[in-house]
């Protein structure tokens, strides 16, 4: 199998057990019990990796169409497709064939996906680029085992993507050569280029103690800086070269955005190409966080790189960037104040110390552009990983724990390898992981009225060289940061401009950020996966997650009824369907970027309340209603 190919077969289970998962695709039990492929045996049942016993399921599609594969059902309703299971069968073919072109399986369903003309081209277009970036991926794909001990940064470019979204590295705009140049999965380090912005455009923000010019002394040599500011001396037309600002800039974005969009402000001097500078940057997934590689402690730079990549433009909004200091600054102060977060869990906050944001001129004036217009310019320095990493301290994001090699299905993940290598069980390491994890944020919310995106790629478990959980630290502030919208005390002490941004939720719409990145969103691909590698009964991991949830209000001597605010042990919850709103591709040209997203389809049941993770069933009809609400940022990252 060509990588290609690979890469598509890759997309192609996935796609059939996240659109079933979403409820637009729905398969029914096969009943053709003489139906073998790759080894796999049996009626309805099959052996899968692990031991473990999935069900042969078909999907019918318009014109005659069939794909058969196997799957398992688990934790809020999911589907676990069986690796190298699918097949695809059409009228006239004398066999089936391995389903690996994702392309021809969203052709098939076009009509079942509501996919016409142009939204059609778009979707193959973005699905194309995406098997093309995983294509990418595998050719230099390492085992489980050299992930674990890699680098944070460099193991970025590693990482499969967001674990729900089928279309996740589609990154509309870049061209071929732009994913040769400046994707993670490329592994090249970039320069980026800076610009001098004059103060009647950009504003600059930072924590208290820094200044714009501290912070370039810390972010650029001597030597640059000087040649910097000659350059800025001979060039600037609108006053002294105190009236600037300077800023790191994408070098897609200086190319396709600066040179065309800011041609005029260019030419008039209010804005100034400084230059490169010498420090090299590695791209993490989010394509517009750049690491440095050179200097390792220097800032992490999160850059305006307007390219559409899932449900967003990658561009930075005003308010949002400028709140990010004020942002870091307040959760720094409730962090230190609190025993619990600065003391015993040590829970880490990567604080987003200054912050830039440029508005154009003319675009910036017509409030009813598409946001991607007024999100065009701007950076924010965001605290290295590095610099908080303790002697023989590890990192690993989140996000790599799932991981295993795609060319080996079967074998362990990063999860197995660092509860192996750890000396511990499985349930101790998890009941570690857990607590370091869950106690922080429930108390976030509980306490403080606080919700993060808590997303596999924001958070970073830190470990000892045994891999064994120690803390955790989170990051994503400006953008991803929630408050509750009732008065807590502590809100008071926010800042005016950055609370005026702040968006506010009822408590069980806050709580998606849990239910969204963390339970559905992390925790139900983690069940899975250790039941594969390890055996772990799923009902025993969501016992250890509910032992967490659980134990938080009791060891404040808080009542049970303290969770209802938020409806975390709910019977069931809703169903958070991504995909849905990607395909449906209506919010790409809205003029406010937090606009409703329609992004919740039926429910589904709350493994925090039930001791079953799985359900049966699936065939029927949902018994719901749907949904449309408004949805909270943790949906959208």
């Amino acid at each position: 199998m060509t990588t290609f190919r690979e890469a598509g077969a890759l997309v192609v289970h996935k796609m059939l057990g996240e659109l079933s998962y979403e409820r637009l695709f729905q398969p029914v039990p096969d009943v053709a019990s003489k139906y073998h492929h790759c080894g796999l045996d049996g009626p309805l049942t099959t052996a899968i990796p692990g031991g473990h016993h999935a069900q042969w399921w078909v999907l019918e599609l318009p014109e005659g169409v069939r794909y058969r594969f196997a799957a398992r059902r688990g934790a809020f309703d999911c589907w676990v497709v069986t690796p190298c299971s699918a097949t695809r069968e059409a009228p006239g073919d004398a066999e089936p064939t391995p389903a690996d072109d994702p392309r021809t399986l969203v052709v098939d369903a076009r009509a079942v996906l509501g996919l016409t003309g142009p939204r059609l081209a778009d979707v193959l277009s973005e699905l194309t680029a995406t098997v093309a970036a995983e294509a990418q991926r595998l050719c230099r794909a390492p085992s489980a085992t050299e992930l674990s001990t890699m680098d944070y940064d460099v193991a970025e470019g590693h990482l499969t993507g967001h674990p729900r979204l089928v279309l996740n590295k589609g990154r509309v705009g870049f061209s071929a050569a732009d994913r040769l140049r400046y994707a993670p999965e490329a592994g090249e380090p970039l320069r980026v280029r800076w610009y001098a912005v004059h103060h009647e455009l950009a504003t600059f923000r930072c924590v208290p103690g820094l200044s714009a010019d501290a912070l370039l002394g810390q972010e650029l040599d001597a030597r640059t800086r000087a040649a910097f500011t000659a350059r800025l001396d001979g060039q600037a037309r609108r006053g002294r070269g105190d009236d600037y600002v300077w800023l790191p800039v994408h070098p897609w974005q200086a190319d396709e955005i600066v040179g065309t969009l800011y041609a005029a402000e260019l030419a008039s001097g209010r804005v100034v190409a400084l230059g490169e500078s010498d420090d090299r940057y590695l791209p993490h997934q989010t394509i517009r966080t750049l690491a440095n590689v050179s200097h390792p402690t220097r800032h992490d730079v999160k850059t305006a790189v307007s390219i559409r990549n899932t449900l967003v433009f990658r561009g930075l909004a005003a308010a949002a960037t400028l709140a990010g200091p004020e942002v870091t600054r307040w959760l720094r102060s409730v962090c230190t104040a609190d025993p619990l977060l600065s003391g015993e869990y040590r829970f880490g906050l990567l604080g987003e110390v200054a912050a830039v944001s440029v508005r154009h001129p003319l675009f910036g004036a017509l409030g009813e552009l598409p946001y991607r217009f007024h999100e065009t310019l701007g950076a924010l320095w965001r605290e290295p990983l590095r610099t908080t990493l303790a002697p023989g301290e590890r990192a690993l994001s989140f996000a790599a724990l799932p991981y295993r090699q795609a060319s080996d299905p079967g074998g362990a993940s990063v999860l197995a390898h660092a509860i192996a290598g750890s000396g511990l069980t499985a349930e101790a390491w998890l009941a570690r992981a857990f607590d370091l994890l869950l106690t922080p944020l429930l108390h976030w919310l509980v306490r403080y009225g606080v919700a993060f995106c808590p997303h596999g790629q924001n958070l970073v478990l830190i470990t000892d060289g045994a891999l064994r959980p120690l803390r955790v630290a989170i990051k994503d502030f400006a953008q991803g940061v929630d408050l509750l919208d009732r008065e807590v005390p502590e809100h008071a002490t926010l800042g005016a401009q950055a609370s005026a941004h702040m968006l506010r939720w009822p408590g069980r719409l806050l709580a998606q950020s849990l239910f969204s990145s963390v339970f559905a969103g992390q925790f139900r691909f983690w069940a899975e996966v250790l039941w594969d590698d390890l055996g772990l009964p799923r009902g025993r991991f969501w016992d250890l997650v509910r032992t967490v949830v659980h134990g938080y209000p009791a060891r404040f001597d808080l009542p049970a009824s303290v969770y209802e605010e938020f409806e975390l042990l709910a019977p069931d919850v809703e169903r958070v369907c991504l995909n849905r709103e990607h395909l449906a591709g209506e919010g790409f040209d809205r003029a406010d970027r937090d606009e409703e997203f329609d992004v919740r389809f039926g429910r589904v049941p709350n493994p925090l309340h039930s001791t079953d993770p799985a359900r049966t069933d699936p065939a029927g009809p949902d018994p719901r209603r749907r949904l449309v609400t408004t949805a909270p940022r943790a949906h959208r990252r």
